[in-house]
């Protein structure tokens, strides 16, 4: 009796840890928070349960986190980064959209907010840099590509 209800525990246990979301550590750069494996799909966090505002682009990463469990460590060889779209919000002036690929690995969508003279940029709430120069490096370049279409 003892051994069944240890057996029934070990896999409550077991499934509850597979069912549970996954952080992303992509080197020193960043975090991806929540990310969930279902039905053998990759299910990247989803900003207020509506927009896909990170992305995998690459096969090798994608394969990585689906046989990855809670905190994976990926190595991201490079700190390179490339804007791949840039738009004005239509619901909000002085508000723009960008994407921007990390290693053609990842791809994140940032808001951009100009109050005044100050130009404000925000990741999406699942994503936390943990390198502040690669963040500075990609504000400044949106900064320049906006001011350099207006």
């Amino acid at each position: 009796m003892c051994l069944r209800r240890l057996l029934g525990l070990a896999c409550v246990l077991f499934w509850a840890a597979g069912a549970g979301a996954v952080t992303l550590s992509y080197g020193n750069l960043l975090q991806v928070q929540h990310i969930e494996v279902k039905d053998n799909r990759l299910q990247m966090p989803l900003s207020r349960k509506k927009y896909a505002n990170v992305r995998v682009l690459d096969k090798g990463l994608y394969r990585f986190l689906l046989a990855c469990n809670n905190l994976c460590r990926f190595d991201a060889k490079a700190r390179a980064f490339s804007i791949f779209s840039l738009r004005a919000a239509k619901t909000r002036p002085g508000m723009w959209i960008a994407d921007v690929e990390i290693n053609a690995q990842l791809s994140i969508t940032f808001l951009i907010f100009k109050d005044k003279e100050t130009y404000h940029l925000k990741p999406p709430e699942e994503v936390v840099f943990n390198d502040k120069k690669l963040l500075a490096q990609i504000r400044a370049a949106l900064v320049e590509e906006i001011e350099a279409v207006q």
